[in-house]
């Protein structure tokens, strides 16, 4: 199962957003061995000049809502854009 997290931003509010993320999953990673984490951005700002970035999450065998707890606790102490929105998608 794969998490996907997306949100908004001015790039201009958050300069080392990158830096706070990357810091973030590794945390969780080590947390959360069989983890894979990644992030990703859309190729151009829309009409507010706001970037969308979104984490992504495989899971591997985790538990959903232990996960989550820890991804809301590291992300608001890395002070992330918010709002922070989630999507979860399974295999076929």
């Amino acid at each position: 199962m794969k998490l996907f997290v997306y949100y908004k931003f001015l790039p201009n509010q958050y300069p080392e957003l990158k830096t706070h993320v990357q810091q973030m999953q590794v945390l969780l990673q080590t947390q959360f061995p069989q983890l894979s984490a990644q992030v990703m951005k859309r190729p151009t700002p829309d009409e507010l000049g706001q970037v969308t970035w979104m984490e992504i999450y495989e899971l591997g065998s985790s538990d959903l809502s232990v996960f989550k707890l820890a991804l809301d606790r590291a992300a608001a102490q890395e002070k992330l854009p918010n709002p922070r929105r989630t999507e979860l998608f399974v295999n076929c």
